[in-house]
């Protein structure tokens, strides 16, 4: 902290003082061109005339003692000299010299401070001179800003310490939230003052923070499922090449083949879906949203739910009411979602699969509804989740991979909106898709 407050005062002194520099070069530059050659001389310029006056009809040996009556009314000490014995001569500068010769009025600042103030009485050679004492000028001056500059830089040290102190207080705890973080502890607390400078830095750190421990926990959570999910295909793999290998016969060789083909296609479909779902979450994509005339699209997409994905029941029919001619969405990613949830929906279904898109309060609203036996209220939320499933069986034709509708989600999430589960009209359930 004493290094941060040093830096942070000793960059504001130095600017302080700078500035207080220029102000007075330009303020001295100012009053010089807006004085109009004022000469302060001048001002006393009565006063001489006024002495030169009482002096005038009196004879030269009489002007001292008749200077001296003046002098106590002036209130200061003045004296008569002759022009060529004048100490102060030889100190004067050459233009005060010279004005002096002509019977102007010359100036000549005091060695103990204050100045003397000298005119050539007219038709003499005689010299008033008045002093004028007072303090050292320069002194005064020069102490006057050493204790205005000190004090402004006290007020300085004041504001710079507790502007300093909170600020490094929070340096502090984000520095120790890395260190948490760091660790692989990511729930740290990165709280700082509501008006700090690093509130918004504080926010993006713990929007990291979360980030890194959900791309943790799904990557940990990824390896877990990924050596489940492949241990039961490549176990059926193994078992039907051991059977195959001692089957003397070519017809029953032909059957654990195409067992074997079916387990590969398996294995192949999940490398897909996890291919899939590691690129969704290394982040979002460039999402170029478009609009998309929705009868040609739709129907591309039904085309790829019919032909693709687990077997469903031959008398399942797919519906579609279409409400809208457009939506504006990025159509190869809202095209994979709806396909995962036709092929959801037709796997669960009896008999009937419903699709409809219409818009609502503005938003576009995608419903997938299928007449199957339903999701429990408790489970929908969870189904979301990455190879979440209702079935306790690992089959695919049952329960799938699972990453399905956790693909729908983050797709809806992309586009600005969100998916949910609830009751379908037609008896089972209704996912939806709003954004």
């Amino acid at each position: 902290m004493i290094r941060l407050f040093l830096k942070l005062y000793g960059v504001l002194i130095a600017t302080l003082a700078l500035s207080f520099v220029v102000q007075m070069h330009l303020m001295d530059y100012v009053w010089r061109h807006t004085s109009h050659g004022f000469d302060f001389r001048l001002r006393f310029a009565p006063t001489f005339h006024l002495v030169e006056e009482a002096l005038a009809p009196l004879p030269e040996h009489a002007w001292p003692a008749r200077l001296g009556e003046l002098a106590r009314g002036f209130g200061m000490p003045a004296r008569i000299e002759r022009l060529d014995a004048l100490p102060e001569r030889a100190r004067l500068k050459p233009d005060h010299a010279a004005d002096l010769d002509a019977g102007r009025i010359a100036s000549l600042d005091r060695d103990g401070g204050g100045f003397d103030l000298m005119k050539r009485v007219r038709a003499s050679r005689q010299v008033v001179v008045i002093d004028f004492p007072g303090p050292d000028t320069r002194r005064v001056r020069m102490l006057t800003y050493a204790v205005n500059w000190a004090i402004e830089f006290a007020i300085v040290a004041v504001l710079v310490f507790f502007w300093v102190r909170p600020f490094w207080r929070d340096l502090r705890r984000l520095h120790h939230a890395t260190g948490e973080v760091g660790a692989g502890r990511f729930d740290v607390s990165t709280r700082v003052g509501r008006f700090s400078p690093l509130r918004q830095f504080a926010e993006a750190f713990r929007t990291m923070a979360a980030h890194i421990a959900a791309l943790l926990h799904s990557h940990r959570m990824l390896t877990s499922a990924v050596s489940h999910e492949l241990r039961t295909p490549i176990a059926r793999l193994r078992f039907s090449h051991s059977l195959a290998l001692e089957e003397p016969q070519a017809e029953a060789k032909d059957r654990y083949l195409a067992r074997m083909e079916a387990d590969i296609a398996e294995i192949d479909d999940l490398t897909t879906e996890l291919l899939d779902y590691a690129r969704l979450e290394r982040g979002v994509p460039a999402i170029r949203q478009q609009v998309v005339p929705v009868a040609p699209w739709l129907e591309d997409v039904l085309a790829d739910a019919r032909n693709g994905g687990a077997p469903s029941p031959p008398a399942v029919e797919i519906r579609a009411t279409v409400e809208v001619e457009s939506v504006r969405c990025e159509p190869r990613y809202m095209a994979r979602a709806l396909v995962n949830l036709l092929r959801n929906a037709r796997t669960h279904a009896r008999s009937t699969v419903a699709v409809s898109l219409r818009r609502y309060e503005g938003r576009t609203v995608i419903h997938v509804d299928d007449d199957g036996r339903g999701i429990p209220r408790a489970q929908r939320e969870r189904l979301f989740e990455p190879f979440a499933r209702l079935d306790d069986c690992r089959d695919r034709d049952s329960g799938g991979f699972g990453l399905g509708l956790a693909i729908v989600r983050q797709v809806a999430r992309w586009h600005g909106g969100d998916a949910s589960i609830s009751d379908s009209p037609l008896g089972g359930a209704r996912v939806s898709i709003v954004w």
